[in-house]
């Protein structure tokens, strides 16, 4: 077996879990970012590569097969193995740890010098174009509506929505959109969103 076919394997593992974990495709496609039809696919061809069906399928959602479940299994301990490579990752290479930040050329962030000095092996790295972001801050609402974000109203008489938006499974950037949301929260003397 090559390395693609590892890959096509492992995919279709994990999204089996995901359907079982969601008792959907829909939900498990929405919180995958990856759409339904597209989850359905994979499926449908894993289904075939494995020469068994996997879910029952109806308008109430997906049951698993005996089969299904059976991978299920497996992925729990491949997700497992993967945190732990994830994790030896994280801990044995913490200063490579870059983290690229876009702020909206209208708007200006400035001290960050706590957030760094209490977080020495991130470097935030200021970019220009929002794709490659880990985490996003504009005053311009996000242009994909499925996209999760955090929304601020500051100021008292004059109201400036601020948007925030981060990559939630990078635990670095959940850090740095906690520390921003906190410091706008202080600045304005206002309660969570």
């Amino acid at each position: 077996m090559n390395v693609r076919n590892y890959i096509v394997l492992i995919r279709g593992i994990l999204y089996v879990q995901e359907i079982i974990r969601c008792k959907s495709i829909n939900k498990a496609a929405e919180e995958n970012n990856i759409k339904a039809s597209n989850l359905s696919l994979i499926i449908n061809n894993f289904e075939k590569e494995l020469g068994t069906k996997l879910f029952k399928r109806s308008a109430q959602g997906c049951l698993p097969t005996k089969q299904g479940c059976k991978i299920a299994e497996l992925a729990m301990g491949l997700k497992g193995q993967l945190q732990k490579i994830n994790d030896w990752h994280q801990n044995t290479y913490p200063k490579n740890r870059i983290l690229n930040v876009y702020v909206s050329p209208n708007m200006e962030l400035t001290d960050c010098f706590e957030f760094e000095k209490n977080h020495p092996t991130i470097k935030l790295n200021f970019i220009e174009e929002d794709i490659m972001a880990d985490v996003k801050i504009s005053n311009i609402p996000p242009a994909n509506p499925s996209e999760k974000y955090t929304e601020l109203l500051i100021g008292d008489s004059l109201k400036q929505r601020i948007w925030i938006s981060c990559n939630e499974n990078n635990p670095k950037a959940l850090e740095f959109f906690d520390f921003i949301v906190a410091k706008l929260l202080l600045l304005y003397d206002q309660s969570a969103p």
